[in-house]
């Protein structure tokens, strides 16, 4: 299951090269590879799975380019059960959260003049022990990833704790991280570890799934705050619900609704199988100040996007359609002609 965005700052593991400053690309963090290979992630996916009490967070990042040393950390409401998760399963929401294509006939020589209709339209039908100010929770190793929970109250200790570990901290994580540590979240530190030497990572990063103890279904996004670059966010909101997007990480950009209804897939049972997926841009990261917080809507109205593809019949059924009327009407006067001189025969004495 890739779900959320929850990725607060990618940061790039023993990449200490003087004036080099992180390329923010991922929607809620950032990413930064290796210096020799400096690849970019481009997309990332989504899923938050919520049954009133436990959440599930699912992340993926698409990567272009290969990279042999990537990092990030994501920060979570509450103590988090870390695991890969479900591989193939953003390929299945995105199929399942697609256009609906619906067909729509012109007739030459009124093509594209909006006469019939035409173009296209859209409608609606998340080693133990203390280590100078920071607490960690846990160590584990998780296909290619190294994966830390961490705990502290404030940033200092926690960006000292980073760069001792081969973390590169941007100039902007201490600020935008320290809203979290003040609200106690946990901070969850994951780092590339290669099985071979050299290894790489490229295109779409296996999923990791976060479940943890959470009364609302929260997306993490303040850490977006210190990208550089455009961010694209796509969430899946998995509940028994549909679900409005209640707070949002900037006030000026309003989500886009993808999709609403319920769906029928083995990694959403019943009754989390409510399923409306959200996507935004954010071409000023900066202005993002929240994170989004997603309630129950006032219905569970079903919504699909529809794509409506304009199909030309030809010109000879136009000329069909054209002089159809003329030929019925001709057979139609006919047909009253002929019961006319009928009632006229039967009515002479």
């Amino acid at each position: 299951m890739k779900l959320w965005r929850v990725v607060a700052g990618i940061l790039a593991v023993g990449f200490v090269a003087a004036g080099v400053t992180p390329a923010w690309a991922c929607a809620c963090g950032g990413y930064l590879p290796d210096q020799e290979s400096r690849a970019r992630a481009y997309g990332e996916n989504a899923l938050v799975r919520h049954d009133g009490s436990t959440e599930e967070i699912t992340l993926s990042m698409a990567i272009n380019g290969s990279s042999k040393k990537a990092a990030w950390i994501m920060p979570v409401p509450s103590a988090a059960k870390v695991e890969l998760g479900e591989t193939g399963v953003f390929n299945r929401l995105q199929w399942m959260t697609r256009e609906r294509v619906e067909t729509r006939k012109t007739y030459w020589p009124f093509r594209d003049l909006g006469i019939m209709g035409s173009g296209r339209d859209t409608a609606g039908a998340p080693a133990p022990g203390s280590s100078g100010g920071v607490d960690v929770r846990q160590q584990m190793v998780l296909g290619p990833f190294e994966v830390v929970r961490l705990a502290a109250t404030t940033s200092a200790p926690l960006i000292d704790w980073l760069r001792s570990n081969g973390y590169l901290v941007p100039p902007t994580l201490a600020a935008n991280i320290t809203p979290y540590l003040t609200e106690k979240w946990e901070i969850v530190a994951v780092k590339l570890a290669p099985k071979q030497a050299g290894q790489s990572m490229s295109g779409s990063t296996p999923p990791l799934k976060l479940t943890f103890s959470s009364d609302r279904i929260v997306y993490p996004m303040r850490l977006s705050k210190g990208a550089t670059r455009e961010q694209t966010v796509t969430v899946y909101v998995a509940a028994e619900h549909r679900v409005d997007a209640a707070e949002v990480p900037d006030t000026d950009v309003k989500p886009e609704l993808l999709y609403a209804g319920r769906v029928q897939d083995e990694a959403l049972p019943v009754p989390t199988n409510y399923l409306t997926a959200y996507t935004a841009t954010y071409a000023e990261p900066g202005r993002i100040t929240n994170d989004y917080l997603f309630k129950q809507a006032a219905t569970d109205e079903e919504f699909q996007r529809v794509r409506y593809v304009t199909v030309n019949d030809g010109l000879w059924s136009t000329i069909a359609i054209l002089a159809g009327g003329p030929v019925l009407l001709g057979v139609g006067a006919a047909i009253v002609a002929r019961i006319l001189v009928r009632r006229s025969s039967t009515a002479r004495p």
